[in-house]
């Protein structure tokens, strides 16, 4: 009789192949969403790989394999000695005018209706070496050094929950919770940019008045 198939390697060898890929789909996604929303436009310098490697709490060579897979891509230039850019041709994609946007409120909805029964499907399905692997993203939460460092590496680890859960539809959805959180941010704070570079103090405090209260509310559900 045949012996049954099994894994290449050992439990730790599966374990860090697996937290591998995870850390790569997360760094990609993170990156090209950016670049796609035009968070990141062309010409534009993209961290270090020392610097990834840290906020995701990746390996280097993880790093350099996803690079690689956005230079493949067309969507960033690597240069040596200078560091890696956006492509020069690469643009925004364009966001059609009835795409339904989401406040903050109706986002925490949402999760409030999947995300607490994550925990039962994570514990039913999540191999030992990818529970083993999650507090790996508690580190990459600790040793951000910035806020933008830490909501990307939040993201990233309530993403690893949520792929733990062997659920597609499920690692879909919180993927565009996760797009529409950044594309919401992104608006606000470009209006209080704006018009902090012209000056207009006025109209700068008052953006940022009104983005805390309208946060605060749609927390607190009203």
């Amino acid at each position: 009789m045949f012996e049954p198939l099994r894994p290449q390697g050992g439990p730790e060898e599966v374990s860090t192949r697996a937290k591998s890929d995870s850390d790569g789909q997360a760094i990609y996604q993170s990156l090209s969403g950016s670049i796609a929303g035009g968070h990141l436009r062309s010409g534009a310098r993209l961290p270090t790989e020392r610097a990834l490697a840290s906020r995701f709490g990746a390996a280097r060579n993880t790093v350099r394999r996803t690079m690689n897979r956005l230079a493949a891509e067309g969507l960033i230039i690597r240069h040596v000695g200078r560091g890696t850019f956006v492509a020069p041709d690469v643009k925004p994609q364009e966001t059609a005018t009835d795409e339904p946007q989401f406040s903050l409120g109706e986002l925490l909805e949402a999760r409030l209706m999947f995300e607490p029964m994550l925990a039962e499907l994570v514990a039913e399905r999540a191999s030992d070496e990818t529970l083993a692997g999650l507090p790996s993203y508690l580190e990459a939460l600790r040793r951000a050094t910035s806020w933008i460092e830490f909501k990307e590496a939040k993201y990233a680890l309530h993403l690893a929950i949520v792929r733990a859960s062997g659920n597609s539809f499920l690692v879909a959805m919180f993927e565009t919770i996760i797009a529409a959180r950044r594309e919401a941010a992104a608006k606000d704070n470009e209006a209080i940019v704006d018009a902090l570079v012209r000056r207009d103090t006025e109209v700068a405090r008052e953006l940022i008045r009104t983005y805390l209260l309208r946060t605060l509310m749609s927390v607190g559900g009203s």
